[in-house]
């Protein structure tokens, strides 16, 4: 299998990269322990000394913010004069 990323590949890389550092820094820490570390809602709300509702508020957050770079949205044009 070879190491080498498609462009297509680098491109969306790149977009979770930009989603990710767009995050506030505790949707960062949760969504990170969540997906990369791969700890429980519970463990996380411990570990932050917050409850696990909170957990789950700033990892839908970060949910949000990486699906609006993951996904290209076209914007109406209106909305580039706010």
């Amino acid at each position: 299998m070879s190491a080498r990323l498609s462009r297509a590949q680098r491109q969306q890389l790149r977009r979770a990269e930009r989603a990710v550092d767009n995050m506030s820094p505790m949707q960062r820490e949760i969504f990170l322990g969540i997906r990369v570390d791969e700890l429980s809602c519970a463990e996380l709300a411990a570990l932050h000394g917050i409850t696990v509702a909170d957990v789950e508020h700033h990892f839908a957050g970060a949910l949000r913010i990486l699906d609006r770079h993951m996904h290209e949205r076209h914007h109406k044009w209106w909305q580039f004069w706010r």
